[in-house]
């Protein structure tokens, strides 16, 4: 178990030291208020000024996986959406998605991780899968998260039935 928790804090450093020019920009507040709904703009901007390119943004996304997987689940939601903000591959950035709706849930955020599922849902119905199975199988994952969702969300039980239907 020693050795193991080397390993995991060396790979958090390391982590750590990729994302933090990203995360140093983040945590400024007037810096972030210059960012816009153009994602071009953003990187282009990024680049320009801090010197922030798609290798800091990768790195941003491991840093926030591996948040997630140490249990930090409320930086790992942030760092998730910030990311998604930023990120240029859809794929990518679905996965962001997914992993926000999970630590939502973790945190029991039951509010968010609904605007968040639904916000999946959304993606889910207007994307163009490679096949009717990849298709079919995001849809079964939608409905297990939602189980936590409406479980334990007020309006949960009558929302539950608008999904499945």
């Amino acid at each position: 178990m020693v050795d193991r928790r080397v390993e995991v804090v060396a790979r958090l450093k390391a982590l750590e030291d990729a994302a933090a020019p990203l995360v140093t920009f983040l945590q400024n507040a007037n810096a972030v208020q210059e960012l816009r709904a153009d994602k071009q703009y953003n990187l282009q901007m990024l680049n320009d000024r801090y010197q922030i390119g798609p290798d800091q943004i990768e790195a941003l996304y491991q840093y926030a996986k591996f948040q997630f997987e140490c249990g930090n689940y409320s930086g790992a939601a942030d760092y998730l959406y910030q990311y998604r903000a930023l990120c240029s591959n859809s794929e990518r950035s679905l996965s962001a998605l997914w992993g926000k709706l999970a630590a939502e849930i973790l945190m029991q955020n039951w509010d968010i991780a609904l605007e968040e599922l639904n916000h999946l849902k959304e993606i889910i119905d207007s994307k163009s899968f490679s096949s009717p199975w990849n298709q079919v199988q995001s849809r079964i994952w939608l409905m297990h998260w939602s189980l936590f969702i409406f479980f334990n969300h007020d309006n949960g039980r009558t929302q539950i039935i608008d999904l499945f239907n």
